[in-house]
């Protein structure tokens, strides 16, 4: 059976899962008391039902079968994504994987959309520790820029791809 992404709203049947994967992957990523901070601060119960009425915030997650097995954030907002050299991109957050089959299927899923809406820049920001990540966009053809952010936390900075969408 393949693996599909597609998107879910966020509702209470799965906050608690996404919460969770989130903890164990940013503990697996980070160490307990950093990556358990992490998720708490962007990917707690409170953080997704606060997303849910954002319009320009979508949940895609990887099934196999009917079970979710993991998630990422498209983000469309015009705030995160000026100043970039685009018109109109859409940024892939906080991406939740625990193999390369479903970081693949979310990723080509999440470009199909892109292309879809007529983005024509995907950017990914990557902690230098996924090396996972790292790996798949690279094979995937998104090259590494240079972009300051403007938030600063306790939290590793980030390394930053990108790939323009062809039309």
């Amino acid at each position: 059976m393949s693996k599909i992404a597609k998107f879910v709203v966020i509702i209470n049947d799965n906050v608690f899962w996404m919460e969770d994967k989130a903890v164990q992957f940013y503990t697996n990523l980070f160490g307990k008391d950093l990556g358990e901070k992490y998720a708490e601060k962007h990917l707690s119960q409170k953080e997704l039902f606060r997303i849910q009425n954002d319009f320009s915030i979508e949940i895609l997650m990887a099934y196999l079968g009917e079970t979710p097995q993991a998630y990422l954030k498209l983000d469309s907002s015009r705030i995160l994504n000026e100043n970039l050299g685009a018109s109109k991109a859409i940024n892939l957050g906080e991406i939740i994987y625990f193999d390369e089959e479903d970081l693949t299927a979310l990723i080509k899923r999440a470009e199909e959309i892109a292309f879809q809406r007529k983005h024509d820049l995907v950017w990914v920001k990557v902690f230098p520790a996924d090396t996972g990540l790292i790996e798949k966009l690279r094979s995937l053809d998104y090259e590494e820029f240079d972009w300051t952010e403007s938030a600063e936390d306790q939290f590793p900075e980030r390394i930053y791809f990108r790939k323009e969408m062809k039309k």
